[in-house]
């Protein structure tokens, strides 16, 4: 641990008392991520106001060998953000300026440290819209949604955050602010720079700008709820839903469990007759309300076509937010009333029914007393794994079996092609399996792109790879 007296002195240079945080709750609070796997050991935290503040603040690290955590809204689940080293944590959640709003290119340009619903407000009141969305709207931070190049539930039309990323500002490990292609949709004057960033988990530099491109406000949405009682329903129903529906924006799949979980302890309706093998949720953005009833046709022919045993179609706001909500809270719901072990992984999406097949095969066999709880994003691919604590488990013997059936499920993942880190990045958590989706070649190529940009180690140490 450095000499914390020491560093408040040096850091009091540049910044006020009140930009420097030393007191244990501070420290416990801004060290660590929504993942509790780690304890926070943080020296400092900083509050930088601006990006010139930023830069200083990396210099001097850089002059003094002091490690730096970069921090959002840490809302992450890989320990991405997690300080346990030591470490000076840098917040950006002071900078939270929303700098333009063009309704000529549609772009808005912010700080990092504007949140999501932020961002997603002030761009509505102009009439745009902001797609890529999750539930951690309220608290996550646009900076570290880049900085993991996070997703959510509307990837199958929009893509992930990469594809909304214009231009960013950074600030390197030598304290260097890179201007990395503006508000430009075309720019082949070498390399992309800016893409090399997204997703780098701010180990290359600090993201202290966005500009990020928008779409027109749908003008309405209509969501169904569907019961399918085989996995082997998952796939023929979402070729059939991309012909069907031009504005076919989520299609979000949960087992029975985690649907199960969140309809008892969040006392909400199960809008179908009875329980069903899996649920699929679908978001199509329509011209008006009116539409419901073209969405509740076509889902009626699939019904007929034995696509799906049950579905329900929203006929107002209300319901359509109702229906969301059995989707959007199941995450919160496991973590408020499970110890659970998340892993968020990818694979090709034509392979999704028998790789669940075999998962779930694989850890019955392993580990008979896991309840296992999968949902995710069937339309690419993203699915969330997770391992919840038998009641007979005490916490340091069940991480320790979470860590080896990690081997199992990689594994798994390894043989499907698929990937370890779906959208929220590898962090800690997932460092020492980066094999299983990387080569020794890709995982060298890494550590001497990060040399370059980051010559004294100092940014998110420890962080993907040792």
């Amino acid at each position: 641990m450095p000499d914390i007296n020491r560093l408040e002195t040096l850091f009091r240079s540049f910044l006020s008392d009140a930009q420097i945080l030393s007191d244990p709750q501070s420290r416990a609070f801004y060290g660590r991520d929504w993942l509790k796997d780690f304890t926070p050991n943080p020296a400092l935290v900083l509050l930088p106001n601006s990006s010139s503040e930023v830069r200083e603040i990396i210099r001097l690290c850089a002059r003094e060998k002091i490690a730096i955590v970069p921090s959002g809204g840490r809302t992450g689940l890989s320990g991405g953000a997690a300080a346990t080293q030591g470490e000076v944590v840098v917040s950006l959640e002071r900078m939270r300026k929303i700098h333009e709003i063009n309704r000529i290119d549609r772009t808005v340009r912010c700080d990092a440290g504007v949140t999501l619903e932020q961002l997603q407000t002030a761009v509505a009141s102009q009439d745009l819209y902001f797609p890529i969305d999750f539930s951690s709207r309220g608290t996550c931070q646009i900076g570290g949604n880049i900085a993991t190049n996070a997703g959510g539930i509307r990837v199958i039309k929009y893509g992930n955050y990469r594809d909304s990323v214009l231009g960013l500002t950074v600030i390197t490990g030598t304290g260097e602010t890179l201007e990395l292609n503006g508000s430009l949709f075309k720019n082949n004057s070498g390399y992309d720079f800016r893409n090399l960033f997204v997703g780098s988990e701010g180990t290359l530099g600090i993201i202290v700008e966005a500009t990020l491109s928008l779409v027109s406000r749908p003008k309405d949405t209509v969501r169904a709820l569907c019961g399918l009682d085989s996995m082997h329903q998952i796939l023929p129903l979402l070729t059939y839903c991309r012909d069907a529906f031009s504005g076919l924006s989520a299609f979000e799949f949960m087992e029975q469990l985690p649907f199960q979980e969140v309809v008892s302890h969040r006392g909400l309706r199960n809008p179908l007759s009875q329980s069903y093998t899996a649920y699929v949720l679908i978001e199509c953005e329509v011209d008006s309300i009116d539409h419901s009833d073209s969405v509740r046709q076509v889902l009626g022919e699939a019904y007929q076509k034995g696509m799906i045993a049950d579905v329900v179609v929203s006929e107002s706001y209300a319901q359509a937010n109702e229906l969301m909500n059995l989707r959007d809270l199941i995450s919160e719901t496991l973590s408020q009333h499970h110890t659970i072990h998340k892993n968020d992984i990818s694979v090709p999406v034509p392979t999704i029914p028998q790789f669940l097949k075999e998962l779930h095969e694989t850890l019955g066999t392993i580990y008979p007393t896991f309840q296992v709880a999968v949902f995710g994003h069937v339309g690419d691919g993203n699915l969330h794994v997770n391992v919840l604590k038998p009641s007979g488990l005490t916490d340091q013997e069940f991480w320790k079996q979470c860590h080896e059936a990690d081997h199992v499920i990689f594994k798994a993942v390894q043989k499907y092609r698929g990937s370890i880190s779906a959208e929220h990045g590898v962090g800690l958590l997932k460092r020492d399996f980066l094999n299983y989706t990387r080569s020794e070649a890709e995982i060298a190529l890494m550590r001497g792109i990060k040399a370059v940009f980051d010559p004294h180690g100092i940014l998110n140490p420890g962080k993907i790879f040792c």
